[in-house]
């Protein structure tokens, strides 16, 4: 080896060494045990899309959307993932946090009814059993839900089960629907045999923010480039899966080995579905509508008990969007 090509060696190893000192160490929380949606942020990671932009990623699974919101907002994470409604209950209750990406403008919230049911038309449920477990944030915007489709709620019986006993009611015609998510019960009820149809929330008038990426505002203040650069990460690594959905399922399976390929699949395609909304289709990848936000506010105030003097876009920003 020349005097000059080991001089050029030892500059590359010492730029290197400072790129990898250089990296912001950064914890990132999801809002659920890892599946096939999750995946993108493991292809990001496995392609370097958070390396490139100087982020050393650690990827924690989640216990819903309520706890992201707490979490991040106490500084136990430096980003979450959670529901817009999620992120606009926390915040008007003081949780000092701020959507800065959009994953789903859309809803996943479905009610989703047995194919053999006779259930063609929304007005149909009325005279009909709905299966769901207490709580859940598509049972509050049920009324909602009904009313903007001209259904008597007070025709519907709901039956209240624990768990996966909803779908347990439905397989065996206890109920004729259940309370749904598109890339969860929507998915895997069929394949245990019970075919469903659903009518999604989104597309009957009632929809509210999907997933976003939120932050806490002592980072925005802190750190804005850290922001804009995970952001920038986060958009590329679903625009990858987007295109190699495949690629995104092989590398959450090399984080967890016991994903399975086909459901996953399946899962990924359906978000890839709800990410955007009429408000947004003609945004790129991560932008979010106001007109989304002042949807899910309204609704949430009018069927949720959401007490708030907070404006629908002091929930969000899109500054730290590529632009």
């Amino acid at each position: 080896m020349t005097k000059k090509s080991l001089m050029f060696g030892l500059l590359a190893a010492l730029l290197a060494s400072t790129a990898a000192q250089a990296a912001d160490k950064v914890t990132f929380r999801l809002n659920w045990l890892m599946y096939g949606f999750h995946t993108p942020f493991y292809l990001g990671v496995e392609r370097g899309y958070y390396k490139d932009e100087g982020i050393d990623l650690t990827i924690g699974e989640g216990q819903g959307s309520v706890r992201a919101v707490q979490t991040v907002g106490a500084k136990g994470d430096m980003f979450g993932l959670a529901d817009g409604g999620s992120v606009v209950a926390g915040v008007s209750k003081g949780a000092p946090v701020k959507a800065v990406m959009a994953v789903t403008n859309s809803s996943p919230y479905s009610l989703a009814v047995r194919t053999d049911a006779g259930i063609k038309t929304m007005k149909d449920i009325e005279g009909k059993t709905v299966a769901t477990a207490p709580g859940e944030a598509g049972l509050q915007l049920l009324p909602g839900l009904f009313a903007r489709n001209g259904v008597d709620i007070d025709k519907v019986k709901i039956l209240r089960v624990e768990g996966a006993g909803k779908m347990v009611a439905v397989a065996e015609k206890r109920a004729e629907a259940l309370m749904a998510g598109l890339d969860n019960q929507s998915l895997t009820l069929p394949k245990q045999g019970v075919p469903l149809t659903d009518f999604a929330y989104s597309k009957y008038g009632t929809n509210t923010v999907g997933l976003t990426i939120f932050t806490h505002n002592d980072l925005i203040k802190e750190n804005p480039d850290l922001v804009k650069r995970f952001v920038k990460a986060t958009v590329r690594s679903f625009e990858a899966a987007i295109k190699e959905p495949e690629a995104a399922i092989k590398a959450g399976q090399k984080v967890k080995a016991d994903l399975e390929a086909g459901l996953s699949l399946e899962q990924l395609k359906v978000g890839i579905g709800l990410m955007k909304t009429d408000a947004t289709k003609n945004l790129a990848t991560g932008h979010f509508a106001l007109k989304d936000w002042q949807d899910t506010v309204e609704l949430m105030q009018k069927y949720m008990s959401l007490e708030t003097t907070m404006k629908p876009q002091d929930f969000f920003t899109n500054d730290f969007l590529p632009k």
